[in-house]
Formats: structure tokens, C-alpha cells, sequence
């Protein structure tokens, strides 16, 4: 048997009591429990490409590439976008072993997302399919598994397909079909009786343990629990289900009982309701969670137990009132930003601790809300905007098409948005549900009004709001809308900041849209214009209670060769200067436990030969006093400027303040420099809270490595990666935002660098004086020294710990350990523009097509900017 049991998980205070701070298959392990849960990621073999035969257990595999998941196929370059990645069938297979299981017990596989069509088999049966690339599904294996020796083979096919959603070819789509098993799995292990998995519950609102708020009243509050049974003993059986109430510490806050008898295969839903006294609510300021610790016992043993987490909160919109939480107004506009979930180099796989800092740095970054865009995002994310009391979204995949041919579509729809409700639903944080197709007018108005049914016919309980385009929402009867022109309903602006500032829509170039290696000036462009545009949204009635900025981070697009560039993180998610802007409206007495917020300060000015005249700086604070060459320029509140009129805190401006010249006056000798610093500190009633020091960057000298954990340590799963960046310094270490060198990675130890020369990933160029590596765990914890060379300057070398996995690790070693591993290459390979195979008409033929198809693509856009213009004239 070969289950790697790879140790324990240090958790923050925020969730203690639990074993980990990411759910597996929607709940929590409970220790001892005889249901277990392992990580069914590491150990895979993959080929890209079809294969006949490949699910045959005697299949030969040997030549295939090892594979841990997350898994996205290939390692692509940095600019992955216009279809640049692989589209087609794809093969995934494995060994496992099954740990001893108690008699009838069953065997579940759980998949969170495979990209496209899924058809499984295990050992040489098919068990299941899926379609679809962003909802999970499970798998009842039990009949077909042995205690070792088991092969699970999974075909992905990621190409275009009008029978499911999204339906929209990726030629015409603004996000990529990135490939592969590209989320987590899982090895789910029971009892003959347990809590049903919702995924394969036919009951309404069914599936395992779901705690709902009905009503709250100051910290007292009225929660309805359903948990539903089966029993597959072959025999009836009288069960006890118990609920205890937990609080983040581990606490019992309230528990219930209820008994049912149970024949043999029946299942069934049980509800009840409980008053719980003096607890502590989830609020976005405060984001407080509690356990269900579920236990099913069969006379007095315990033969099933789990953890469901949730928040005790309530949502309603109150019309003019705006948006109210436990019953009070939430006391400020929601504002935040759009996010797609790919990543530079690995597409859409991304692990669950680079969900975790994404959102964690959105969040520090001043956002209150991100909109999923425009499909279900990852589960860990949702589990770190529910720690970190990040408002969000949820929606249907899809973007500009609707199928009205085949009906298959239309009905895989529907189920869609029945898994999506049943997946979310005890996500604390979820705010508004995207029942619907994306931009898309001409979507049915029955379609509309069903999934609007199908998502409170699975949340039976306050608090849900459908949500669609106000034309759109009108129509199928949502709750509340996108881009509304009514004030007498709440409405909420989906995206801002981004569309008809384009030149066209099949150029793209759009002042707002950049490459940090552009410069400092170009970043001030992009960020004035963001400026406005967060201003306008600031200034919206509490009936338009917010708004999320296009786009949060940089993304790749399937229609067009430029990815999205318009983020306040670009694709390694470092900081532009817009994202200090956002960080800088709030307030500075605002603390989120482990999140950086409190008084801050930004200079947008790198001091540099190009650098502009005047100096803006990004505070919260009531004064800026601004030094430079030994002296104070001035002490100055926020500028007062109309177009600032509705910014919490605007930027401190300090016109004509920088002359590039007077670093002349300031020569010590031939190497160095006095005063040749620009200080600024943030005063907040005339007391200095915060302080930030630029000193003149002078030669180019070596290189300075840092490790972006955001408090997210690397894990040897097999998958996981971190940042690690590589910052050009001069002989001081003060950055040089203007070098451009090309730096090489080396990595020693249980790790790997992602990428290669092949992908431009190692040596990488600097953009703004730093380059990224992203480095890989295997699964065997340990020390990992990364070094960083780049000719002609001082190297640099920095130690980083990866830790043992929080999971018992389901999968062969033996097998793992003899799969043929990616080969690094270690020269740049440039292919000539023109290389196709194709005779020259045909290829001249499929020009023509994709620049149709983008021309349709505009049109869409120009329908929907149009649509947009005229709902903000009648406002």
C-alpha cells in the first residue's frame, strides 16, 4: 500500500481548530473520522495528444511525461494569448492503491475542474464523464477498485465545443481554454453510511451538510442546518445525525440531533433550526467563521464525521439604502476588481496557495470585492475570501454566445448553474450569483427565468441575488442588476475602467493598457485615467452600491495576441503604481488580521533621469511632508482637485518638484552621491505614522533575491510554486527599475524552475528592474537554495523551506519515480515568422476567418460599450 502520509500544515490564528485552511471536495477532515480524504494530485502521467488504447490497464505509459496536478498541459511563454496554446485531447494516467476499508464501504474520485470534456476509467472500465471545464465532479468507484494495483486513466479535451458551456469558440473569446486536470483532486474514502456528496445527491438542495442564516438580531442568530444521509449496508438501519456548532477556536457554540431509520440504498435530507446566543458574526470587516463538526453515528459509534466552515451573516439589499450586513449599512461604496484566473507560464494551473495570494494581495491592494470572470473560480479562492472578508462572486461559464440549436446545451446549463449553487452555497462571502450567460442579450428570456428558479431552488434561504446585465435581469426576473438605469433597484457596476478607451476592437491599443517596461510614465497615463474612473464609481448612490474595475490582474485572451494589460497586478502579480491608488482609499484605522492594511504610502516617482516633474504619492494619511536633496519641499494635504471630489483619499501632488539636474549639485567624489535621497512620511495629526525612503539608483551592480510568499509557504505536494524575484541593485541595493538584463535562474534541492529558455522563462528579462522565477516543489520536503546570475554583475543566492503537505498523498511512488521527466532546455530557440505547413490558400483562408471572427468580437463589444454609455446617460 502506498500512502504517503506527508505530515501536518501550520495554520494562522484565523482557523484554529481546523486542519487546513482549504477545504477538500467542499468540507474539512475531522481526525479519526472513518471517512478519509488524500490528495489524489501527485503520480499522474500525461501525453498531449490522442492515443488508442490509452485506457486499457495494459496500456504501455512508460514513455509518457510525469505530471503532478494541478496540470495545465504545457508551459507557455510569457504572452500566451490569440491561441497560442494547445487545443485537443489530451491523456492522464496513474497507480493507485486504496487504504483498508471497512465492509460496503465507498470510494469516490473528486475532480474540482478538468478543462473541457472528461471521460474517465478505472482499471479499464469507464466509470464517468463530464463537460465542462469549471465545475467539479465525483465519481462512485467502489465496484471497480481493488486494495492495489488500481489505474485511473482520464481523457481532457480542451477544443472548442458548442454543447456546453461557455460554447464559445476560443478564437472569439476573451479568455483562454488552458488545458489539462488544472485543479485538485481527491481520493475520497466512507462508510457504508455517510453524509451524501453533493455533486451526485438528486435531492434539491441536497448533498452533505448545509448550514444557512436565516435571520440575524445585534449577535444573536436563527441558522437552519440540512444534512442528508445515505445508507448502502444492505440492511435498514436506524441513524443518528448530530450537528455541533463550532467557533474558529474550537469551541462548542450549539449543537442538535435528529434520528432517522434508513432502508438499505435510501438517503434523506434532514433539517432543523437552531438559536445560538451571543455569537460572532462574519461581516467583511470582521470575518469571523464557525464549524459544523458533523457526526453520523449507527447506535453509539460514530461511522461518518466531517466539517462544514460557514459564516453567520446576512445580506439584503434595502433598495435606496444600499447593501446591508447583519442588518446594517455595510458603511462604504464596494469597490474592487475583475478577476480571470490564469498565471503566467502555467495557464489556468494554478495551486491553491497562488489563489491564496492572489486574493490576499487584491485585498491588501484596497479591493473590497472581486467579480469572478466570467466562470466559477477555484474553491481555495473562495476559502481565502471568506479569511479574509473579501466580497465576491460567482457566475455560469460563459461570454457572448448562447447555442440555440441543440438543446443539450441549453440543458447542460441548467445543471451548471445547479452544481454552481451547491458548490458555493456555504461560501460566506458570496454576494452576488451570475446565473446567466455573460454579455449576451439574446439569451433566452424562459433560459434567464429558469437559472434565476434553479439557483433559489437550491438556496432556499435569505441572502442569494441573482444578477445579469439590468436589460438581461429585467427579463428573467433577477434580483438585483448590472449597469442599472433604475433607482428603484440595487445595481452594482460590473465593469469599469476598460472598453471604449480602446482604439477599435480589433487593434486593442488603449492608453490604459501597458507593460511595466514601458515606464514610469506610461504607468502614471494608465493610473490618471484610473483616477476618473475609480472617482465616478466612488461617487455612485448607495442604490448603485459599488463597482469592480476591469481588470485586477493581467490575463491572457483567446482572440486577440495581447493579453490584458490593464490590471493592477500585471501576470507575475507585481504591483503597478494603480494598485497603490486602490490601496490608498482606506481608511487607515482598517485592520484585517494577517491582511497589511493600516496607514500607508506610496511614491509613483523612481528618481530617476526620465523621471517627470512632479511627484504624486498614494497615502491614506491626512498630510504628506515631502523631502528631497536634504531638504523638505513642502508638508501638503491631498490635493483638491474636482476630479478628486469623491476619492476617500486623493493623491498628494507636489508639482515641479523633481529637477533630474540638481543630482549634479550633489557629486561626492567620482562614485558617490549626498542627499541624493527622497523621502516621504505620512502624518496623521502632525504625528509621523508612515515612511517611505527612494535613494538614487547609481551603477548597475548586481542582483538582490526575494521570496513573494504573502504568508503562504511553499508545499512539497508535487505542484506548488512561489515567486522568486530577482531585483536588479546598484552597489547600495537600491533598485534599478531602468536595467534591463536577462538573469538565470539555478535551483538546488527538492524544487524546480518552471519554464525554460524555451519559453523565454530561464534566463528571463527584466521588466522594470526585476525578473521572475517560479519555483516548483516535488512532494519531499526540504531545502531549496535559489541563485541568480546575469553577466557582468554580482550574483545572488537565497534559501527558502518547503514544508510537508497538510494530505495523505494517494498514488504509486515506485510509479511516479520511474515516469520520464520534462527535459530543461538550455538554449533559445527562435522560430521564423511564416513557419506553417499549410499550402498558402488555406492558410490565407484561415486569416481570413479569424479576422471575420474578430470583427465580430468588436461588434459585440461596440453592442455592449454602447449599451453601457446609454444605461450611464440615463443615470
Amino acid at each position: 500500500m502506498k500512502w504517503l502520509l506527508i505530515g501536518l500544515f501550520v495554520v494562522y490564528a484565523t482557523v484554529a481548530g481546523a486542519e487546513t485552511r482549504f477545504s477538500t471536495a467542499g468540507f474539512y477532515a475531522v481526525e479519526g473520522s472513518p471517512r478519509t480524504v488524500a490528495s489524489f494530485n501527485p503520480g499522474w502521467r500525461f501525453y498531449k495528444g490522442d492515443v488508442k488504447g490509452a485506457h486499457e490497464v495494459d496500456f504501455d505509459d512508460s514513455s509518457w511525461e510525469a505530471a503532478n496536478l494541478p496540470h495545465g498541459l504545457e508551459i507557455m511563454q510569457e504572452n500566451a494569448s490569440g491561441g497560442r496554446n494547445y487545443q485537443g485531447k489530451a491523456w492522464y494516467r496513474k497507480q493507485f492503491d486504496i487504504r483498508k476499508r471497512s465492509k460496503h464501504g465507498k470510494v469516490y474520485l473528486y475532480f474540482e475542474a478538468v478543462m473541457g470534456e472528461a471521460q474517465v476509467w478505472v482499471n479499464g472500465q469507464h466509470v464517468g464523464e463530464h463537460f465542462g471545464g469549471y465545475l467539479p465532479f465525483a465519481i462512485d468507484v467502489t465496484d471497480v477498485v481493488k486494495a492495489t494495483g488500481n489505474v485511473v486513466a482520464v481523457m481532457a479535451n480542451n477544443a472548442d465545443s458548442k454543447l456546453y458551456p461557455p460554447g464559445q469558440p476560443q478564437s472569439r473569446l476573451d479568455f483562454s481554454y488552458h488545458g489539462g486536470i488544472y485543479r485538485d483532486t481527491y481520493l475520497i474514502q466512507t462508510g457504508p453510511v455517510h453524509a451524501t456528496l453533493r455533486e451526485l445527491s438528486k435531492t434539491v438542495a441536497g448533498g452533505g451538510v448545509f448550514p444557512a442564516t436565516l435571520d440575524v438580531n445585534g449577535n444573536d442568530a436563527k441558522i437552519e442546518i440540512r444534512t442528508e444521509v445515505v445508507n448502502s449496508a444492505f440492511q435498514p438501519l436506524e441513524v443518528s445525525v448530530r450537528n455541533i456548532i463550532e467557533d474558529a477556536e474550537g469551541n462548542e457554540v450549539g449543537s442538535m440531533s435528529q434520528k432517522v431509520t434508513l432502508a438499505d440504498g435510501q438517503s434523506k435530507q434532514l433539517a432543523k433550526q437552531l438559536e445560538l446566543r451571543g455569537v460572532h458574526l462574519w461581516h467583511p470587516d470582521d470575518p469571523y467563521l464557525h464549524y459544523v463538526r458533523t457526526e453520523i453515528l449507527v447506535g453509539n459509534k460514530v461511522v461518518d464525521s466531517l466539517r462544514t466552515r460557514f459564516g453567520i451573516r446576512l445580506f439584503e439589499m434595502r433598495g435606496k439604502d444600499g447593501l446591508f450586513v447583519n442588518k446594517k449599512w455595510v458603511g462604504k461604496p464596494i469597490i474592487g476588481a475583475n478577476r480571470h484566473q490564469d498565471y503566467n507560464y502555467v495557464g489556468n494551473a494554478l495551486p491553491n496557495s497562488g489563489q491564496w495570494r492572489d486574493v490576499k494581495l487584491l485585498c491588501e491592494g484596497g479591493c473590497s470585492i472581486i467579480r469572478a470572470a466570467h466562470y466559477p473560480q477555484d474553491p481555495a479562492f473562495y476559502d481565502a475570501c471568506d479569511e479574509m472578508g473579501m466580497l465576491t462572486t460567482t457566475a455560469n461559464p460563459g461570454w457572448h454566445f448562447f447555442n440555440f440549436k441543440e438543446k443539450i446545451f441549453e440543458e447542460r446549463l441548467f445543471e451548471d448553474t445547479r452544481q454552481l449553487v451547491r458548490r458555493d452555497r456555504t461560501v460566506a462571502s458570496m454576494l452576488m450569483w451570475e446565473v446567466c450567460i455573460n454579455e449576451f442579450p439574446r439569451q433566452p428570456d424562459y433560459a434567464m427565468n429558469t437559472m434565476h428558479n434553479i439557483a433559489h431552488e437550491e438556496y432556499p434561504f435569505p441572502g442569494l441575488f441573482t444578477v445579469a446585465d439590468h436589460h438581461e435581469a429585467i427579463k428573467g426576473g433577477f434580483d438585483m442588476h448590472y449597469n442599472c438605469t433604475d433607482d428603484n433597484v440595487n445595481s452594482f457596476h460590473r465593469e469599469y475602467g476598460d472598453g471604449g478607451e480602446v482604439d477599435n476592437w480589433y487593434s486593442q491599443n488603449a492608453p490604459q493598457r501597458i507593460k511595466m517596461e514601458w515606464g514610469e510614465r506610461a504607468m502614471i497615463q494608465q493610473m490618471k485615467r484610473h483616477e476618473k474612473s475609480l472617482d465616478g464609481t466612488y461617487g455612485a448612490p448607495k442604490i448603485k452600491f459599488g463597482g469592480s474595475l476591469w481588470a485586477g490582474i493581467d490575463h491572457h485572451r483567446g482572440y486577440h495576441p495581447d493579453p490584458f494589460r490593464g490590471g493592477l497586478l500585471n501576470g507575475f502579480r507585481i504591483p503597478r503604481y494603480n494598485y497603490y491608488l486602490y490601496q490608498s482609499q482606506v481608511d487607515p484605522e482598517v485592520k484585517v488580521s494577517g491582511i497589511g492594511k493600516g496607514p500607508m504610502l506610496k511614491i509613483a516617482h523612481e528618481f530617476t533621469q526620465v523621471s517627470p516633474e512632479d511627484i504624486v504619492v498614494y497615502s491614506n494619511c491626512g498630510e504628506v511632508r515631502l523631502s528631497l536633496w536634504g531638504k523638505v519641499i513642502a508638508t501638503q494635504k491631498p490635493s483638491a482637485e474636482g476630479r478628486y471630489k469623491n476619492l476617500p483619499h486623493p493623491p498628494f501632488i507636489f508639482k515641479g518638484a523633481y529637477d533630474w539636474e540638481q543630482i549634479k549639485k550633489h557629486r561626492d567624489g567620482s562614485s558617490k552621491f549626498t542627499d541624493a535621497v527622497m523621502v516621504a512620511e505620512g502624518l496623521i495629526n502632525g504625528n509621523v505614522v508612515v515612511k517611505e525612503v527612494k535613494p538614487y539608483a547609481q551603477r548597475t551592480t548586481g542582483i538582490e533575491l526575494s521570496v513573494s510568499a504573502e504568508g503562504m509557504d511553499l508545499t512539497a505536494d508535487g505542484a506548488d510554486f512561489i515567486p522568486v524575484r530577482a531585483k536588479i541593485v546598484d552597489q547600495y541595493g537600491t533598485p534599478k527599475v531602468l536595467a534591463s538584463e536577462y538573469v538565470h535562474f539555478e535551483v538546488e534541492g527538492p524544487a524546480e524552475i518552471i519554464g525554460d529558455s524555451s519559453t523565454y522563462a530561464n534566463p528571463m528579462k527584466t521588466e522594470y528592474g526585476v525578473a521572475t522565477a517560479l519555483i516548483r516543489a516535488t512532494t519531499e520536503p526540504g531545502t531549496i537554495k535559489v541563485k541568480a546570475f546575469s553577466q557582468g554583475l554580482e550574483s545572488a543566492e537565497i534559501t527558502l523551506q518547503s514544508n510537508a503537505a497538510n494530505l495523505p498523498m494517494a498514488f504509486d511512488k515506485a510509479y511516479g519515480a520511474a515516469s520520464k521527466k520534462s527535459e530543461s532546455k538550455g538554449s533559445v530557440v527562435i522560430l521564423e515568422s511564416g513557419g506553417s505547413d499549410l499550402p498558402t490558400n488555406v492558410k490565407e483562408l484561415q486569416d481570413q476567418i479569424q479576422k471575420l471572427e474578430l470583427e465580430v468580437v468588436g461588434k459585440d463589444q461596440d453592442i455592449m460599450e454602447l449599451r453601457s454609455q446609454l444605461g450611464r446617460k440615463v443615470e
